[in-house]
């Protein structure tokens, strides 16, 4: 199996609906979304659904590239770092959940 690294810069915010106290995380190089009470929690649902995006992409011969609007982009420009222990932790979530997945064959 052949391995690439990909970097997609993933902006968190809180949520623009009425949920208040929930998250967004968003993926702006796939324009996709992941909400959650927490942070942590929404960053780990959106780097799921980036693997299943890329995945479907894959399995179909499309581009998966779909840009946020400009908007998006401007907000990432003032954003602080998600700190690295968080991230790390997510990581290593994300690393679990694909070893996982990989040992049942799904």
């Amino acid at each position: 199996m052949r391995r690439v690294l990909l970097r997609f810069p993933i902006l968190v915010y809180p949520s623009e609906h009425d949920d208040i106290g929930r998250f967004t995380a968003h993926c702006l190089n796939l324009d996709i979304i992941a909400d959650d009470d927490s942070l942590e929690g929404a960053v780990s649902k959106l780097l799921e659904t980036i693997e299943q995006q890329l995945d479907a992409a894959e399995e179909n011969g499309v581009d998966p590239i779909q840009l946020a609007p400009q908007r998006y982009w401007e907000m990432l420009g003032r954003a602080q770092p998600i700190p690295s222990e968080l991230m790390a932790r997510v990581i290593r979530n994300a690393n679990k959940r694909h070893a996982n997945r990989g040992s049942t064959g799904t």
